[in-house]
């Protein structure tokens, strides 16, 4: 599970397209729906989809003459799909890995795009970056950074792979943080979106029963901050990778 844990922090980036096309409540200025009353429990694990990567190309594009390989798709797939099954179970639809395998392999390229972007201006994580950076993940999942890498290790993931990838997020937030700027929500943006969580709420209510008690404001307040930042966020991301395909030579084979 902590392979699978922090390779989704990992593709973030990488799942924009999916993460940011989905639903209407993932738009800018929609409220954050994870804050509403829970959904039933999940299938247990036996009944659950599994991921399928069978028929993927070896090399499924080609960035400005950089390959991204079969290797890079299945550890990005694989890597958040449990949390792409949570999220269709809760809505109550059905997973379409076909269109999840297109949308992973869009964010890829995406993730490529700014890379290579980060590496033109001159954006670089440095190894003592990259040690901060290390024991930072580490903490998060309560081990040493000697204890993490030995972890990644038994699950496929070596030392120079996990600094590879940290390398890539470090940069790539960078440039994100230079190029598209902050997304502090203002406060009528937060009212307004709990507001309509507090509606989520009243909906919950069954015949002769009343709805749950949402959360005050004060409580949700840095929850629906976080949200609100990364929706705006991600919508500003998805129009700068928009603007670098247009001058890049991309080829899909997938």
């Amino acid at each position: 599970m902590l392979q699978k844990k922090w390779v989704i922090s990992m593709s973030l980036i990488a799942s924009l397209a999916f993460m940011t096309g989905c639903s209407a409540a993932e738009e800018p200025g929609a409220a954050p729906e994870a804050s509403a009353p829970a959904p039933e429990a999940a299938p247990s694990d036996a009944a659950a989809p599994k991921p399928d990567v069978s028929g993927i190309p070896e090399v499924i594009a080609e960035v400005n003459g950089e390959k991204i390989t079969n290797a890079d798709f299945v550890r990005i797939y694989e890597g958040q799909f449990p949390q792409m099954v949570q999220q269709a179970q809760a809505s109550g639809q059905e997973l379409d890995q076909g269109q999840l395998r297109k949308q992973t392999a869009e964010g890829l390229v995406n993730t490529e795009l700014l890379i290579q972007q980060a590496k033109k201006k001159k954006i670089f994580a440095t190894s003592k970056d990259l040690d901060q950076a290390l024991g930072d993940v580490a903490k998060t999942n309560d081990m040493s950074a000697k204890d993490f890498l030995a972890t990644m290790d038994k699950q496929g993931l070596n030392e120079d792979v996990v600094r590879t990838q940290l390398k890539t997020q470090l940069e790539v937030g960078r440039l994100i943080s230079k190029e598209v700027g902050d997304f502090t929500p203002t406060d009528k943006e937060l009212k307004d979106a709990y507001q309509v969580v507090l509606e989520q709420y009243k909906g919950q209510a069954s015949a002769g029963a009343e709805a749950p008690e949402a959360p005050s404001f004060k409580k949700m307040k840095p929850e629906l901050e976080q949200q609100l930042k990364l929706q705006k966020e991600g919508a500003a991301v998805k129009g700068y990778v928009a603007e670098l395909r247009k001058d890049a030579k991309v080829t899909m084979n997938m």
